[in-house]
């Protein structure tokens, strides 16, 4: 189970909750979220931002995208 799934089911949200917060869809959530396609970078912030978390807290260390960064 991902990081961000045990988080998110820590709080008692769905992932249409979580897909709302940044702005996708259900499907594109759930593929991110099941490890299919990395969430970006500004998404890892949104979420974090939302919930006054440190993105490590709810990612751990290897579901953001780091494309970004180069």
């Amino acid at each position: 189970m991902s990081a961000v799934k045990k988080f998110r089911e820590s709080v008692g949200l769905k992932q249409e909750d979580f897909a709302a917060i940044i702005n996708v869809s259900k499907v594109n959530y759930s593929k991110k979220e099941n490890g299919k396609v990395k969430f970006s970078l500004d998404e890892a912030f949104m979420i974090s931002k939302h919930f006054n978390k440190p993105v490590e807290f709810i990612f751990g260390d290897c579901e953001v995208s780091k494309s970004e960064l180069t």
